[in-house]
C-alpha cells in the first residue's frame, strides 16, 4: 500500500478549508439578505403607521378610509385624505421598485398589488391617483391599468 505524503494531506486540508469558508460566506450573505428584507418591511410599516396617524386629527379613522375606499362608500375629500392617498402611492411606488429589485417576496408583493388596486379602483379618488402616477414610473401605471377590472368615467 502506498503511503500518502504530508504535502498531499496539507493540500487536502487547505482545499477543505477553502470550501468550508465559502459555505460560511454564503450563509452569511443569505442571512444579510434576510436582515435587509426585514429592514425594508420595517421601514414600509413605519411609513404606513405615520399615514394612519394623520387620520387622528379628523373625525374619521384610517379603517373607515380603507374600507370605504374598497367598497366605494368613502367620499371625504379632505386634505388629510388626499395627502394620505399621495403618500400611499409614493409608498406603493417604492414597493414596486423593491419587488423589481428582488427585495420583496411574491406573497408580500401580491398583497401590496391588491392594496394598490383598491386605491386605483376608487373612482372618487382617481384624479389624485392619476396626478401621482404621472410622477411615478410608467411601468407601474401600465401594470395597474392592465390589472384593474374597473374603468372610471
Amino acid at each position: 500500500m502506498k503511503r500518502i505524503s504530508l504535502d498531499v494531506w496539507i493540500q487536502l486540508i487547505g482545499m477543505f478549508s477553502i470550501v468550508v469558508s465559502l459555505l460560511f460566506v454564503g450563509l452569511q450573505m443569505q442571512q444579510s439578505q434576510t436582515i435587509a428584507l426585514a429592514s425594508q418591511q420595517q421601514a414600509r410599516t413605519e411609513v404606513l403607521v405615520d399615514i394612519i396617524g394623520a387620520f387622528d386629527e379628523g373625525n374619521k379613522s384610517f379603517v373607515d378610509f380603507i374600507s370605504g375606499t374598497v367598497d366605494g362608500t368613502y367620499f371625504d375629500d379632505s386634505n388629510v385624505v388626499r395627502d394620505a392617498i399621495w403618500q400611499l402611492w409614493m409608498l406603493y411606488e417604492n414597493d414596486f421598485l423593491q419587488y423589481k429589485l428582488g427585495l420583496m417576496d411574491n406573497e408580500v408583493w401580491e398583497a401590496k398589488l391588491n392594496a394598490m388596486l383598491a386605491i386605483y379602483n376608487a373612482c372618487n379618488f382617481r384624479d389624485i391617483t392619476e396626478l401621482v402616477l404621472g410622477f411615478s414610473t410608467a411601468e407601474l401605471s401600465v401594470l395597474l391599468g392592465k390589472t384593474s377590472q374597473i374603468q372610471c368615467p
